[in-house]
C-alpha cells in the first residue's frame, strides 16, 4: 500500500470524519463537512461510485447500496484503480451516484475527473462533490487547485452538469478560527507592535483548550457550519469559506 493510501485507510482517519468529536484537530471543517454530506446525499441510492476513495469514511451513509470504491494504485480493497488520467475501466457504468469527497483539489485535470463522472453515471444520476475553498497546502500526493462556489459550478455546468445544491462549508468567523489553528504559537520573525499584539492574541486563544475553543464555535457561529452558496446575490455574507461542496445531475437522455 502507498504511504498516502495507507494514512487515509487509517481507523482514526476515518472516525474523525464519520464520527467528528470537539477537540480532533480538524473538527471545525469536518463537523461541517459531514452535516453538509447528509444534506445533499439523495435517498435510496441504489449503486454508488466512490471516486478517490481514498478510506471511504462516508461509506455507512448509504447502508444497502451497491458501493464500489476507485482510487490511485496502491489502495487497499479497491473495485476499480485509475491513473493521473482519471480514466475508469472503460466497461464500468449505469451509478446512480458519485461519490467524491475532498478528491477535486488532487486530480491533475479536473475536467477529465468529470467527464469521467459523466460517463459513469447513468442519465438522471447525480454527483455528490465537496473540495477545498481555503486551504492550505496538503499533497496527497499533489495538490493542484482551489476553488469558490461560483467557480465550481460553472465548472459543472460546463461539464454537463445541472447543479442542483452548491453549498459553502465553514466560512467567515468559524473559518477564521479553523485556519488559526494552524499557526497557533508560532513566533512572528519580525516583531513589530502589531506583531506582538497578534501573537499575544493568537496565545490567549492557544492557552484555551482544543475541546473548548470548538465548542464555544458551535455555540457561538451555528450561522457559519454550512450555508447555501446564492451565487447570484450580491450581497451573500459568507466570502471565507473552507470548503465547498455541490449536488450536480446528469440530465436525462432526451
Amino acid at each position: 500500500m502507498n504511504p498516502a493510501a495507507e494514512t487515509l485507510a487509517q481507523a482514526e482517519y476515518v472516525r474523525q470524519r464519520i464520527a467528528p468529536r470537539p477537540g480532533d484537530p480538524d473538527y471545525l471543517c469536518l463537523v461541517d463537512l459531514l452535516a453538509a454530506i447528509r444534506q445533499m446525499a439523495p435517498a435510496n441510492v441504489g449503486k454508488i461510485l466512490d471516486f478517490g476513495c481514498g478510506g471511504s469514511p462516508y461509506r455507512s451513509l448509504f447502508p444497502g447500496a451497491i458501493y464500489h470504491r476507485a482510487d490511485l494504485a496502491g489502495g487497499a480493497d479497491l473495485d476499480f484503480e485509475f491513473g493521473d488520467d482519471s480514466c475508469l475501466p472503460s466497461e464500468i457504468g449505469g451509478y446512480d451516484m458519485i461519490m467524491s469527497s475532498q478528491v477535486l483539489e488532487h486530480v491533475t485535470d479536473p475536467g477529465a475527473y468529470f467527464a469521467e463522472c459523466y460517463r459513469v453515471l447513468k442519465p438522471g444520476g447525480q454527483l455528490l462533490l465537496t473540495t477545498h475553498g481555503t486551504f492550505w497546502d496538503h499533497a496527497c500526493p499533489h495538490d493542484y487547485w482551489r476553488w469558490t462556489a461560483y467557480g465550481l459550478e460553472r465548472a459543472l455546468r460546463n461539464a454537463g452538469f445541472e447543479p442542483t445544491q452548491v453549498k459553502k462549508i465553514t466560512t467567515n468567523e468559524r473559518a477564521t478560527l479553523f485556519l488559526s489553528e494552524k499557526t497557533f504559537g508560532r513566533r512572528p520573525s519580525h516583531l513589530t507592535k502589531f506583531g506582538a499584539l497578534y501573537a499575544a492574541s493568537t496565545r490567549l486563544l492557544h492557552k484555551m483548550s482544543a475541546r473548548t475553543r470548538h465548542r464555544m464555535a458551535d455555540a457561538c457561529f451555528p450561522e457559519n457550519c454550512v450555508v447555501d452558496a446564492d451565487n447570484g446575490n450580491p450581497d451573500n455574507r459568507h466570502l471565507i469559506y473552507i470548503i465547498v461542496g455541490a449536488l450536480a445531475t446528469k440530465p436525462l437522455e432526451r
